[in-house]
């Protein structure tokens, strides 16, 4: 078994090999593939970054870095006209997310120095709004109307569209110049919502959460916070309230809702990727427990060796996936019945 760490001490993967041991390890210069000599044979193994990218309408974005100059840069490809823009950001990109026409990045603020800002913007990458938090983003979720941000200890929800306007810091009114505050709610992960809770919580110099949060995922109508715990917390949304707890028994490192928001992806710290039908029972909010037997089991599908997941946005069943060194596009529905046979 091999440990894979981030350079700040975080865990990133876990790759077991079949064997009785590992003797040797070593890297490929200048690449991220690597070589195990396991008992009498040799095993070879490519690494996978976390590539920050997505899709905003037919534009794709996505970070890089090069060796001639400082700093990340972010590309608007649009995929039918061709045209590139490129927006060289002032400081380190911490997260990047996509949702419906819009997209939102999180850096270090150039004003603050323990702020971080969330910067709102279209598909050429003029900048709509933004808002500042007082917590690194670790974790970073969007839909067609939040925003949801993370820290191991906070979550923070930003509403910046509503069903009635296009943006929720523009007047709709005028149309473009005067602006307006968004629905903001922000809360440690330890303290419980109730109607008398603080929209905006101090959340910064509290101490840290003994069960801190490791992912999340947004929809139109629900977010899911899931701890180290095993503990999934959904919440509600637009009105954010805590809807139920589940408990898994998995440790996720990334987690996708459909468009329906009634199937569930993880891909946990080994890349097993797990699928999820979270209305398999009738709407039973605890289907993720541990079932008394195996009848009562959610329907459930796993595959190995992913490292990357995204649900189509107009169908809740299509899914791509990554697996290997190969795309695998397919239909939920087909892949659960055919583990049911």
């Amino acid at each position: 078994m091999v440990q894979f760490y981030s350079p700040t001490g975080q865990h990133l993967r876990t790759l077991k090999v079949p064997g009785a041991g590992i003797s040797a390890f070593s890297w490929e210069g200048g690449s991220l593939r690597i070589a195990l000599a396991v008992d009498s044979f040799i095993y070879f193994a490519n690494l996978r970054p976390d590539y920050r990218w997505g899709f905003l309408g037919e534009t794709l974005v996505f970070a890089y870095t090069t060796a001639e100059r400082q700093g990340t840069s972010l590309l608007f490809w649009d995929t039918q006209s061709g045209e590139r823009l490129t927006k060289l950001l002032a400081k380190p990109l911490v997260s990047l997310c996509t949702a419906s026409d819009c997209c939102v990045y999180a850096t270090q603020a150039e004003d603050a120095q323990h702020q971080h800002v969330l910067r709102l913007c279209n598909a050429i990458g003029s900048p709509l709004d933004q808002k500042y938090i007082d917590f690194e983003p670790v974790f970073l979720a969007m839909s067609a109307f939040h925003v949801v941000a993370a820290s191991a200890d906070a979550v923070y929800v930003w509403q910046y569209r509503t069903l009635l306007s296009k943006l929720t810091s523009v007047d709709a009114g005028t149309g473009l110049t005067r602006r307006k505050e968004g629905r903001e709610r922000c809360w440690h992960i330890d303290d419980s919502l109730n109607a008398s809770s603080e929209p905006l919580a101090m959340v910064a110099g509290r101490e840290a959460s003994d069960d801190p949060i490791i992912a999340l995922a947004a929809s139109a109508t629900c977010l899911l916070v899931a701890r180290e715990s095993g503990a999934l917390l959904r919440y509600s949304l637009p009105h954010v309230a805590l809807e139920c707890s589940y408990k898994i028994r998995t440790k996720p490192q990334s987690m996708a809702l459909n468009c329906s928001s009634n199937r569930l992806s993880i891909i946990d710290v080994q890349g097993v990727l797990t699928l999820l039908d979270i209305d398999a029972s009738g709407g039973t909010r605890d289907v993720l427990a541990t079932p008394a037997s195996a009848e009562d089991a959610p329907v459930r599908l796993e595959r190995k060796d992913v490292w990357d997941f995204r649900w189509a946005e107009d169908d809740p069943s299509m899914f791509v996936a990554m697996e290997k060194t190969r795309s695998l596009l397919s239909r939920a529905a087909c892949l659960l019945r055919h583990v049911r046979h």
